[in-house]
């Protein structure tokens, strides 16, 4: 059974991988908003901005796990931990469909 010390830290860490990469997920959107307006050296610098973002998401996750994995802090179920690594997946999912969009949108433009 978790300490409310180690809840404590495993709920600050839940929140920082939820600010991380639901800031990587918004780097991603607003990549394909500027590649949708023709501006692909800003699409690419905000897709760089948003992995930056979202490596540190995962470095957060990971570290849980490797606590968990080493029986030193074993994860508790907690909402904001499901929360959390969902939020993982949707910023992943967004980065595929930005760096692809932004390439539909180069060849678009090449072809006008």
């Amino acid at each position: 059974m978790a300490t409310e010390e180690e809840l404590n830290d495993q709920t600050m860490t839940c929140f920082q991988i939820v600010a991380f990469v639901g800031d990587a997920k918004s780097s991603y959107i607003e990549a394909i908003n500027k590649a949708h307006d023709g501006d692909f050296e800003e699409a690419a610098k905000l897709v760089e901005k948003g992995n930056a973002s979202y490596l540190e998401g995962h470095n957060a996750h990971t570290s849980m796990i490797q606590k968990d994995a080493s029986g030193e802090k074993p994860a508790q179920f907690q909402l904001i931990l499901l929360h959390a690594e969902d939020q993982m997946m949707s910023a992943e999912t967004f980065k595929v469909i930005a760096e692809d969009l932004i390439e539909v949108y180069k060849k678009m433009e090449e072809k006008a």
